[in-house]
């Protein structure tokens, strides 16, 4: 049979309406809308139109829409909407439409109408569910129960009181979760002996389902309140582990020291699995009176009792636990003292903080060891002047560990102390350590310079093809208040992809040399070009004023940490040492600038490429030379001209590598030729093959006949299975161009 066609009338009444409620407003024809749709429901309509009509009418039904809803009740493929459509309607005519229901109908379309009595919570229908619960149909004798808990008045738990001595075995969680719910609904409106009876009447049931043990304990317990505590305990030690279990989750609800002091009085009475559970109820209840048994069980007895007594004083956080955890740093099971580290991490507040820093101060070094590591990880506010104190510590360990946290705490204001102490670091891995501190907090306080980011474009959806929104001005902004990570979330950009894996993708240009980032939800766009960046000139002059006093070693330090702030003063003093009377000094300095971040440094490392006869340095600048040279804001032949000069001077494949990665950045046939005569050295014939077609994408229109010519080439030339994708599907292009 063919399937009808939809009406227009009536599409027009069910696009008119969803446009309404989608704006959250009542249109002013909302009488007439429903009067369209409830005739809908009356005609020859489709199933999928009036399903829609009765969708639309439980937002804007009234009683008049009832009669057309209840007449498809009985309608096994519509009864389930016309439900729908008829709950939400605030008429008594809805309650009066489903308990006359109840008289006609049988099977599934039944049980539905007596769900939404329950939903509609209608005391009226206490007694026509009632006679149902003896129904030989299952499904509804389990819906009129569930029905009659929802309704949840004394009426309704009488029934079920009594239906419970003779309920089938196959009925009976049904049965047990209606009463469960009356008792519920009782205590919501705070008839609390009343359901505290359902709850002592469901204990007695046997035997029960667990859900059901659980539910009466926990609501006998709560009803009780105070008076409920030897009813908790008790079922804590009984053999019954469900109700064990139960009870701990009962006391996480029960508010009051008094349980709190009542579990810590029972729990040294448990056996140790019991003990285990008991712990982390009373380290969740966050009640600091159980800080004293917590303890106890700490410092002796079965090895996984006092592990978990440990971890659950981290737990609790109370301040008096930090003596007993730290007493327990030294203790002799390892594992003792790794849990006791742990836990301490878990115990905030500034008392907690003074007990670790106090550490500083003990004559044995592992203490100290130990404490300049916690106050790393707790990132203790006011720990730094501590750590400063013990960076002159007699013990090289302890100095070279406080140096490293200093690193990731010190502030601006600790930059000259920082400087002091790589000045006198009495050892290589004290100086090490000194150095990374310094130009760790150079990175953290350098900045974005404004105009060096340029934001092209950056889009965040269902990239490639999927609905995607242009963020640039957004991610623009983010850059210009500071931030170098863009973080890909529907916090910063929106959602113009629900339901959608979305990705981020930004392209950006620093100094005229342009990048493309993609990442997915969640993750982040790390603009990390130190080019953009600069630190501020107060570090640069401090740390420049410190090489005229600093000895060698120091002196070098000094300059690996200019380097890594890329300023003019910083080059200039890197320039000077290169060319100083100091060798060492000399050949550090030469190492560092062909390492310079940025093209400033280009002319110095050209000339030591040209000039130097130390291989080492040479072969270094050559590195340089090729890396900054793809760097520079320069049209492509200039780039061209200079990367071509220095690959003729190149010898080692490493090298070559690196020119040719530069060259794939350059879209001119120019660079696709110096390019070509690589593909015969099979050491660097892959980076070869990929650095031409990279070129060979972004010259094709207008050069097909040359890169079609380079592709031919190509394609038999690479063994990379994308590489021979890219080249084959381009030889194609090429020669469609030609």
């Amino acid at each position: 049979m063919p399937r009808p066609k939809p009406n227009p009338v009536w599409l027009a009444a069910l696009l008119v309406v969803a446009a309404s409620s989608a704006c959250g407003q009542e249109t002013p024809g909302a009488k007439e809308q429903e009067a369209k749709l409830i005739g809908v429901l009356k005609s020859e309509a489709p199933q999928k139109e009036k399903a829609d009509a009765c969708r639309q009418l439980a937002r804007l039904g009234t009683q008049d829409a009832v009669p057309a809803l209840a007449a498809l009740l009985g309608d096994e493929k519509l009864a389930h909407m016309a439900r729908y459509g008829l709950e939400t309607i605030p008429s008594p005519a809805v309650d009066d439409a489903l308990r006359e229901a109840l008289g006609r109908l049988k099977g599934l379309p039944l049980v539905g109408v007596i769900i939404s009595l329950g939903v509609r919570r209608d005391e009226k229908a206490v007694e026509p569910l009632a006679k149902l619960l003896g129904d030989a149909d299952a499904d509804v004798a389990q819906a009129a129960a569930r029905a009659l808990g929802s309704i949840g008045t004394p009426a309704a738990a009488k029934v079920l009181d009594g239906a419970l001595a003779n309920v089938p075995a196959a009925n009976q969680v049904a049965f047990c979760e209606g009463f469960l719910r009356c008792a519920e609904a009782l205590a919501a409106k705070d008839q609390r002996a009343d359901a505290q009876a359902i709850y002592d009447r469901l204990r007695t049931v046997k035997p029960a389902p667990h859900q059901v043990r659980t539910g009466a304990l926990r609501g006998a317990v709560l009803m009780r309140q105070a008076a409920g505590i030897p009813l908790l305990l008790e079922a804590l030690r009984g053999e019954d582990y469900v109700l064990v279990e139960a009870a701990a989750r009962t006391a996480m609800e029960f508010p009051g020291v008094e349980l709190t002091k009542a579990l810590a009085d029972e729990l040294p009475k448990l056996p140790a699995d019991k003990q285990t559970l008991l712990m982390l109820t009373l380290a969740q209840r966050k009640d600091g009176a159980a800080e004293p048994a917590l303890s106890a069980l700490t410092k002796g007895g079965e090895k996984p009792v006092r592990l978990a007594a440990i971890r659950a004083l981290g737990m609790l956080g109370s301040a008096g636990a930090m003596p007993v955890l730290l007493g327990l740093l030294g203790d002799a099971e390892r594992d003792v003292a790794q849990a006791a580290q742990d836990a301490l991490a878990g115990v905030s507040g500034p008392e907690a903080d003074a007990a670790v820093a106090a550490m500083l101060t003990q004559p044995d070094v592992k203490t100290r060891l130990l404490a300049i590591e916690m106050l790393g990880q707790r990132r203790t506010a006011g720990a730094v002047p501590g750590l400063l104190k013990a960076a002159e510590d007699a013990d090289e360990g302890v100095r070279v560990a406080s140096i490293k946290v200093l690193g990731e705490m010190a502030g601006a204001a600790d930059l000259q102390a920082l400087v002091n102490l790589l000045l006198k670091a009495k050892s290589p891995a004290e100086l090490q350590a000194a150095e990374g501190a310094v130009s760790a907090l150079c990175s953290r306080q350098a900045k974005p310079v404004p105009g060096k980011v340029v934001i092209r474009k950056a889009v965040y959806g269902g990239l490639p093809d999927g609905p995607q929104a242009d963020v640039t001005q957004k991610v623009e902004e983010m850059v210009k208040a500071g931030s170098l990570t863009i973080d890909a979330t529907n916090e910063n950009f929106g959602d113009p992809a629900n339901g959608v894996q979305k990705k981020l993708c930004v392209e950006y240009s620093v100094e005229g040399r342009t990048e493309s980032k993609t990442v997915n939800e969640g993750e982040s766009v790390l603009i990390s070009a130190v080019t953009a960046t600069a630190t501020p000139q107060a570090f640069v002059d401090a740390l420049c004023a410190a090489l005229a006093q600093a000895p060698t070693g120091p002196k070098i330090a000094l300059l690996r940490a200019l380097r890594g702030t890329g300023s003019p003063k910083a080059l200039e003093s890197a320039r000077a040492a290169a060319a100083g009377a100091d060798a060492q000094l000399k050949e550090a300095a030469m190492s560092i600038l062909c390492d310079w971040p940025t093209t400033a440094a280009l002319p110095d490392v050209t000339d030591l490429a040209k000039s130097s006869t130390d291989p080492k340095v040479k072969i270094l600048a050559l590195r340089g030379l090729i890396r900054l040279t793809g760097q520079l804001d320069a049209p492509p032949e200039k780039k061209l001209a200079a990367l071509k000069e220095a690959m003729a001077q190149v010898e080692r494949n490493e090298e070559k590598k690196l020119g040719l990665a530069a060259l794939s950045t350059i879209p001119t046939p120019e660079a696709l030729a110096l390019v070509m005569p690589h593909l015969s050295n099979a050491a660097v014939k892959e980076e070869a093959a990929l650095a031409a077609v990279a070129i060979g994408e972004k010259i094709v229109q207008g050069n097909a006949a040359k890169v079609a010519e380079a592709m031919e080439q190509v394609v038999p030339a690479t063994a990379n299975r994308d590489t021979s994708r890219r080249a084959k599907a381009l030889l194609e292009r090429a020669k469609k161009g030609r």
